[in-house]
């Protein structure tokens, strides 16, 4: 596989952060751009999840669900820079980069529901 068409995925818990309600998406990236970039360069951020971009759901599976509020942002390698054995530090500048540069072909927020958890995820797409 061409290296530069891997999509790699971050994702970052969002702490304290309040979810906007009833906004399109059109706009949510513009709203959310700081508290993502304030994320990234906190050098206490964990990375919840870096690897391949995932492509299911989880809905109504606990075990599969994490609990609370995330960013998750998937962009194409050729934009990263990045492998599976880059470094917290490597990873989170790349992405900080990637959003201080440029704007995401599409930004949603997704709500996942299990029996007990709740995923509310900021998804950023990069194309």
């Amino acid at each position: 596989m061409n290296n530069e068409k891997i999509e790699y995925s971050l994702t970052v818990e969002a702490k304290d952060f309040i979810v906007p309600k009833d906004i399109i998406d059109e706009v949510l990236f513009l709203t959310v751009k700081q508290d993502v970039l304030d994320v990234l360069n906190d050098p206490n951020t964990d990375i919840t999840y870096f690897g391949f971009a995932p492509d299911n759901t989880a809905d109504n599976q606990d075990d599969l669900l994490l609990d609370g509020v995330f960013f998750r942002i998937i962009a194409y390698n050729k934009d990263l820079g990045l492998t599976l054995e880059s470094s917290k530090e490597e990873v989170l500048v790349a992405y900080s980069n990637l959003i201080t540069t440029k704007a995401p072909y599409w930004t949603t927020i997704i709500t996942e529901k299990g029996f007990i958890k709740e995923e509310i995820t900021i998804e950023l797409l990069y194309q």
